[in-house]
């Protein structure tokens, strides 16, 4: 049966960033289970490799932090497997690093590299990689993490906001987590390396289990010992990013189940878009577009590139710098993304894609004029277009009054604000807010 072109949009909005006329044509003609495949399948997906910024340390940071910011944005705007992408923001809010105090520019796109090649794949695997890469150990000190001075930072956030979440661990079981990862370092050249000297060989007993435990061996004991509570907090975390907050705990058990039987987060995603409740109202008006989310949604419906609209001007007043998430538990959702300092960085952000939208002559028609200089296409035509331009497809009636009041007014006073203006508004109304 085909699927109803409202909820492809949803789907396409949520997996893909940006629903365009011709993926909602193309997905609509197919039933819901087929119309979810396609969002999962990553086969068109570029190789991570090509076109990768040059990271060469001599290089200036803020040239490094910009071409980093411009591969990925552009990778997502432009993506036909654009779920790759989304998942990369994912686990880059989920497995928390930042600039801010690794200042390693090659370390933080090595973990994104990471999340972009396996953040479909296995999370146990996920897990298991992030904890010896040198963006994780620098920003949770486990460098520092040493026979004799344990350093207890990354021990404890792998069980807290990595894997299980608040109170499903003791005390003991973060000091003998430090201790197992005691020597898993870095060398001089900021490489992983594990260190025998500095590692506590002693026994050690975590979540009742005992042995002569290295780092990785607490990572099997997390998912062995206690899967259950493992699956049902990633399960929460993924629903709540692609549909909404504060599920319900039968949507959890259901979603969790899905994803332990092989720890793979592909079928943790299947098992989200397909549930009735993903294409449910409070599904469709549950999330408001992070930046960096608008951003990219912005680039895809108009076609520009980030060498055109340069975000990461803007993204940092919006309220997400990438690369530079503010603190180890990463972005909030919804209301953490809404301020006047936001609006302002939105404002500009928008207006630069408005000038360059209209110096392009983007629906230019919409300027046409009789010999008496009068408008020839309607108001609500003016308006349903630049609707369309920026898919907002099913506009609140506000929202619909207030453009046609806008373009109603500058008809009345002015003979060239009214495309500049349609190029510009849709882009902060709240229906383009909402993710």
């Amino acid at each position: 049966m085909p699927s109803n072109p409202i909820d492809i949009a949803h789907l396409l909005r949520r997996s893909r960033f940006a629903a365009l006329p011709s993926e909602i044509a193309a997905l609509s003609g197919l039933d819901w289970a087929d119309a979810v495949e396609e969002v999962l399948d990553t086969s068109a997906a570029v190789p991570h490799n090509v076109g990768t910024p040059n990271m060469d340390p001599d290089r200036g940071s803020y040239a490094r932090f910009t071409d980093m910011v411009h591969f990925w944005l552009d990778r997502a705007a432009s993506s036909d497997a654009a779920i790759v992408e989304k998942m990369t923001l994912f686990w880059h809010g989920h497995f928390c690093t930042s600039l801010d105090k690794t200042f390693d520019h090659l370390a933080l796109f090595e973990q994104n590299q990471l999340f972009r090649t396996a953040g479909m794949g296995s999370f146990l695997h996920l897990t298991h990689n992030v904890s010896l890469q040198p963006a994780m150990i620098a920003y949770l000190d486990n460098d520092r993490n040493v026979l004799g001075s344990p350093n207890e930072n990354f021990a404890r956030e792998l069980m807290e906001l990595f894997t299980l979440g608040v109170n499903e661990y003791s005390e003991q079981d973060v000091v003998e987590s430090a201790r197992a990862w005691t020597g898993h370092g870095l060398d001089d050249n900021d490489r992983y390396f594990f260190d025998g000297s500095e590692h506590d060989a002693g026994s050690k007993t975590f979540f009742g289990q005992t042995g002569n435990y290295r780092g990785p061996d607490i990572i099997n004991l997390i998912f062995n010992q206690k899967g259950m509570r493992v699956s049902q907090f990633m399960a929460e975390k993924l629903w709540s990013f692609f549909a909404y907050p504060n599920p319900s705990a039968a949507i959890i058990n259901e979603i969790a189940a899905a994803f332990r039987a092989e720890w793979n987060t592909t079928a943790a995603l299947r098992a989200i878009f397909n549930h009735p409740a993903f294409r449910s109202e409070q599904a469709k008006q549950g999330l408001v577009r992070s930046p960096i989310e608008f951003a990219v949604a912005a680039m895809k419906h108009t076609g520009l590139r980030c060498a055109d609209t340069n975000p990461q001007w803007s993204l940092g007043g919006m309220g997400q710098t990438p690369f530079r998430p503010p603190n180890v538990a990463g972005w909030k959702q919804n209301e953490y993304w809404v301020s006047s300092s936001a609006v302002w960085a939105k404002s500009n952000f928008a207006s630069g894609m408005r000038w360059n939208q209209y110096s392009a002559g983007v629906l230019d028609y919409i300027d046409d004029r009789d010999d008496d200089w009068k408008h020839v296409v309607p108001v609500a035509v003016s308006v349903q277009a630049a609707l369309d331009h920026y898919g907002i497809s099913d506009p609140s009636p506000a929202t619909r009054a207030a453009l046609e009041q806008f373009v109603t007014a500058e008809r009345a006073t002015t003979v060239w604000a009214e495309r500049a203006g349609l190029l510009f508004l849709p882009l902060l109304t709240p229906d383009f807010q909402m993710g």
